[in-house]
């Protein structure tokens, strides 16, 4: 089975990406922005916390498929699963695209530095003290972009 491609300005997309997610990510290449990715499905964000920052770069070849660039040092980058995009944030502030009807766990923080996932009420993580739980929890919980 052949993958079907939409193409916006030479960038191979998968079919099944929406519009609004084709024109941020286009948007990012051509203008360097920095942008979060949450991946997911049509029920529930994946929760991923490493890889998922960066500038929208494009791979080499005859299908050239959009890339996630970490820093401007770096010499290439993951591919994007541009079709299972659930949500992008231009900045740790300003959400540009929110899938309808996927959910998001709430990651909370003890003063012990534990982080916890709310939704799924278990353990995500331990960390080495309160302040380094705090920034975790923030971070998956996409209000901030460093942990």
């Amino acid at each position: 089975m052949d993958t079907q491609y939409k193409v916006e300005n030479g960038t191979s997309y998968h079919s099944d990406t929406p519009e609004e997610v084709i024109r941020i990510l286009e948007n990012s290449r051509n203008n360097g922005t920095r942008i979060r990715i949450f991946y997911g499905d049509n029920e529930k964000c994946w929760n991923e916390e490493y890889g998922m920052i960066g500038r929208i770069g494009r791979s080499t070849g005859n299908v050239k498929i959009p890339l996630l660039i970490q820093n401007s040092r770096s010499m290439g980058g993951g591919a994007v699963l541009d079709n299972c995009i659930v949500r992008i944030d231009i900045s740790p502030y300003v959400t540009a695209y929110q899938k309808k009807g996927v959910s998001f766990d709430r990651f909370v923080s003890t003063d012990i530095g534990t982080v916890y996932n709310e939704t799924k009420d278990e353990i995500y993580a331990r960390c080495k003290n309160a302040a380094a739980g705090k920034r975790l929890a923030e971070f998956m919980n996409g209000k901030r972009w460093a942990k």
